[in-house]
């Protein structure tokens, strides 16, 4: 009794175990598949589930982010309500498919979360797409279908090669197919070496061409683009030929015109035969073209004359004109200084500078004056009287000669109705000018020294700015100035004519 009692203990303890195993292999199993309450539900729907249970996985790039919660029926579509972990983002561009383990493996739902561009996903809202991979009936249909194409295909063959002629048939052309390897086996092995030697030259042309190609990449592109330029041009003019081709059968247009009127075709016949005419008396050197065409010595003539035409043209070419206009205020009085300048450049490194000048201070002048006077017969005595005269708003003019090296310009001529000479030299690609400018040098007061610089901005428009007079004796002379200036070059006058509107001649 009592060995019995122990047998049974022994049994109860393996049961207990045993199902304490199989509770925790359970948890095992189902662990990451419990819903919890911190998760949220997302729902898409299918065209067809089939095979799809709850409880399945739902992966994100391989890994179990959430659970098949609820599979219910929404409008002849299979909706599937999934439970997502709460760490788990989902955007609602998101794509979720139906996947399968292997062949014949279980069913999941895989999704793709989505851009960050778009709305987050919460609890209850609708993925934008499901889709429903194909069905394994789908597959095996389509395998009958290729099953029934290839039975038609060996039932025609079989047609072909049965019987005795086709089996004739096929014995004659693996014949012919191993005569043809021998005969071709020795043609190998009768030209081997130069069979080589093309290959060596294929290897070298090979070698030279890509070479050419790495040396010439942008010679290759430019005759590609100018292939492809000149397909386009072919292409409008066939299809201008084309509308011309449709119109003329239409019989409309010059064409039909011409195709059609006797008239036209009669005057054209005469036409050509005129000039077979005149081509005749060329040829035989008759009239004033024939002789040109015939007589070397009036061909050279000619050839001089136009070498002296383009010698001329070239030359009035490269002859600039510019016009300047700026004006200069005077810190210390308050006057305003005007100039008018005209450039004539007839070549890049002289050209002749004529300007009008209004300044307000004018031009003075000094006059001395003596005077003897005896009182009673008395001795002589002379008085001197010095007077400046000053002349205002009087208009002064420069006419100057420059010649440039590179950035540096020299001046001489006249400079405000008297001599003077001046220097020019350009900074920053010429968008800067310092100017240095002496006149005025037998003037009883000191030489009229001038100095400033010009920035130039936009296209026409400077800045100037500067020191006038400042060696002068006088302190109202010496004076900083500033001011505005704007110029015309030959494209600028030839578009201001152009654009001038002319009235109409009578």
């Amino acid at each position: 009794m009592g060995q019995k009692t122990g047998a049974e203990i022994k049994v109860g303890i393996f049961v207990l175990i045993a199902i304490v195993l199989l509770a925790y292999m359970t948890t095992q199993i189902t662990r990451g598949r419990m819903v919890s309450k911190d998760m949220y539900t997302v729902h898409a729907h299918f065209e067809n589930v089939s095979g799809l249970k709850t409880n399945s996985p739902v992966e994100i790039a391989g890994i179990d982010v959430g659970v098949v919660q609820r599979i219910s029926l929404d409008n002849n579509l299979a909706r599937v309500s999934m439970a997502i972990r709460p760490d788990v983002i989902i955007y609602a561009d998101a794509l979720a498919t139906i996947r399968t383990r292997g062949v014949l493996g279980d069913k999941f739902v895989e999704i793709s979360p989505g851009t960050p561009h778009a709305a987050r996903l919460e609890d209850q809202d609708v993925m934008a797409r499901g889709i429903q991979p194909t069905d394994l009936d789908q597959v095996m249909a389509k395998v009958a279908d290729i099953a029934d194409d290839l039975r038609l295909v060996s039932r025609s063959v079989a047609h072909v090669f049965g019987g005795p002629e086709g089996e004739e048939g096929m014995r004659e052309a693996f014949v012919n197919l191993r005569e043809a390897a021998v005969h071709l086996n020795q043609l190998v092995q009768a030209n081997t070496r130069g069979i080589e030697m093309i290959v060596a030259n294929l290897q070298s042309f090979s070698s030279d061409m890509a070479e050419i190609s790495r040396s010439n990449k942008q010679g290759i592109k430019h005759i590609v683009d100018n292939f492809e330029s000149a397909s386009r041009e072919i292409n409008t003019a066939l299809a201008q030929v084309g509308s011309i081709l449709e119109t003329a059968e239409r019989g409309e247009g010059p064409v039909a015109t011409l195709l059609q009127d006797r008239q036209m075709s009669e005057d054209m016949r005469r036409t050509v035969a005129s000039l077979e005419s005149l081509t005749r008396k060329l040829d035989e050197g008759r009239g004033t073209l024939g002789r040109l065409m015939s007589d070397d010595t009036t061909g050279e003539k000619i050839d001089h004359a136009l070498d002296g035409i383009n010698e001329f043209l070239d030359r009035f070419d490269r002859f600039q004109t510019v016009v300047d206009f700026h004006t200069e205020y005077m810190f210390r009085t308050g006057d305003t200084k005007s100039y008018v300048n005209l450039t004539l450049q007839p070549a890049e490194d002289m050209f002749y500078m004529l300007s009008l000048v209004d300044d307000p201070k004018g031009r003075t002048e000094t006059t001395e004056t003596r005077t003897r006077t005896r009182v009673d017969g008395g001795s002589w005595s002379t008085r001197e009287r010095i007077e400046d005269k000053t002349y205002k708003n009087r208009l002064k003019f420069s006419a100057q000669i420059a010649k440039r090296w590179n950035d540096l310009i020299l001046r001489g001529g006249i400079i405000e109705s008297t001599g003077g000479f001046g220097m020019d030299y350009f900074l920053w690609d010429e968008r800067v000018k310092l100017s240095f400018d002496a006149f005025d040098l037998g003037s009883d007061d000191r030489a009229h020294l001038k100095a400033g610089a010009n920035l130039y901005f936009l296209k026409n428009f400077y800045l100037t700015a500067g020191y006038d007079d400042f060696i002068s004796k006088v302190d109202r002379n010496r004076s900083f100035f500033g001011g505005l200036g704007f110029f015309l070059t030959d494209q600028d006058l030839k578009y201001l004519f152009s654009s001038v509107p002319l009235g109409a001649v009578d």
